[in-house]
């Protein structure tokens, strides 16, 4: 099935998904998930860069290229890795986090590594709308509608919320304008700052 961020019905069909993982696992749309819970629960491993290598030189390096992270299956037992890049913030790893879990929720095929013909190296074959839709659906897991539309409802601050869900500002930023919310904020959240 291809995914259209665009389109209502993909993005209410990712709110109900996400409404029933929640539920599966316990929780209504305004309690606080835990990552690490939810990554049990799917039976997967977090790692880090630096529990792979302590190369210092390396884990500095770390800090400044484009790679947040990615998921595998372990080669000898196929249990899901999630692999998060150390040297970004901690804040930014839970969005990585929380995406890797979606491609996980969805059961969606893992990137193909191929040797580019032309030029000789490696390359990761990329799936644009299967990124969009692992992405929603972990934001969703994160920020439910019903607890951004209460945040928003009471006037709570984008920082309080982030602050609440151990995430980064953009991605509550993201929540509330995916759930057209932003005019409703923009209302109160500028008079704060």
């Amino acid at each position: 099935m291809s995914y259209n961020r665009g389109d209502y019905r993909d993005k209410w069909r990712i709110e109900k998904r996400a409404a029933g993982v929640r539920s599966d696992l316990g929780l209504d749309q305004i309690q606080v998930l835990d990552p690490g819970a939810l990554a049990g629960t799917l039976g997967a491993e977090i790692l880090h860069l630096s529990d792979l290598t302590d190369d210092e030189i390396a884990l500095r390096r770390a800090r400044s290229i484009s790679f947040d992270g990615m998921a595998s299956t372990h080669p000898a037992d196929g249990t899901p890795i999630i692999v998060l890049n150390c040297g970004k913030p901690a804040r930014r790893r839970i969005a990585t986090l929380m995406e890797e879990l979606g491609h996980l929720v969805l059961g969606h095929r893992p990137s193909r590594i191929y040797t580019d013909t032309e030029l000789g190296v490696l390359r990761r074959s990329y799936d644009k709308a299967q990124e969009q839709e692992a992405y929603d659906l972990g934001a969703a897991l994160l920020l439910p509608k019903e607890r951004i539309q209460r945040d928003v409802g009471q006037r709570v601050l984008i920082e309080e919320i982030a602050d609440a869900h151990t995430c980064s500002r953009e991605l509550v930023t993201y929540r509330i304008n995916r759930m057209r919310l932003a005019r409703r904020y923009a209302s109160y959240g500028r008079k704060a700052s």
